[in-house]
């Protein structure tokens, strides 16, 4: 029998392609999660403290703040941080803070050892202690965008955007009335802080498509 090269180079070309496959669908399974699943309570009690005293400093100087996306799910669901948090988000209104010198928020911090950093893409705040590593506390502010009557994200990235909160979900929209002063008060970690009012509502306007279900890292 004579034997074909045709069907040889074939055989050892579909073998590549089967081993390509393979490989390719082995790497894509083989993910590697970098997210802590839990850290520990040493950890959270240290996060929970700068918090409450972050909470202190924007308390003294007036400015309207409260828990709000993951940190306020912990605050709903169990009175602190969720276990794989590193951060805690109050969200802030930008009509109060343009009116304090950005300057002087650094040094108002800088006096209670903690240091602050502004992004102007994102609109953030970023709270750090060098005595504590890992862990921070995001400021995120928002405004009021008199064309929808809704507060919205602020940031560059943003600002181009017109104001259509339905099919813009990164503006994260939500109604003025709950981020209305006296906010209730309530215990995240041991320490009691503010919280928007309404409870879980504002969260049905930043996880639209599942606020109702508890999403859990993928390595959890």
């Amino acid at each position: 029998m004579r034997f074909s090269p045709s069907k040889t180079v074939f055989s050892i070309l579909l073998l590549f392609t089967l081993f390509v496959t393979w490989l390719i669908s082995r790497k894509l399974t083989q993910k590697t999660y970098t997210q802590t699943c839990n850290h520990s309570e040493k950890f959270h009690q240290s996060l929970h403290s700068l918090a409450d005293r972050v909470h202190n400093v924007l308390a003294s100087i007036g400015l309207t703040h409260f828990l709000c996306y993951g940190s306020l799910w912990g605050q709903l669901r169990s009175s602190k941080s969720l276990p794989w948090e590193s951060d805690i988000e109050y969200c802030l209104l930008n009509e109060e803070i343009i009116t304090r010198d950005e300057v002087y928020l650094a040094r108002i911090f800088r006096s209670k050892k903690m240091n602050l950093e502004y992004d102007i893409t994102e609109g953030v705040y970023t709270i750090t202690d060098t005595d504590f590593v890992g862990g921070k506390v995001q400021l995120i502010v928002f405004e009021k965008d008199p064309q929808i009557n809704m507060l919205r994200r602020v940031g560059w990235k943003r600002r181009v955007l017109p104001p259509d909160c339905e099919s813009l979900p990164s503006l994260n929209c939500f109604p003025p009335r709950l981020a209305t002063p006296p906010l209730p008060l309530k215990e995240f970690g041991g320490y009691i802080v503010p919280v928007p009012r309404e409870g879980i509502e504002i969260q049905k306007y930043h996880y639209p498509t599942n606020w109702w279900k508890e999403i859990l890292p993928k390595n959890c």
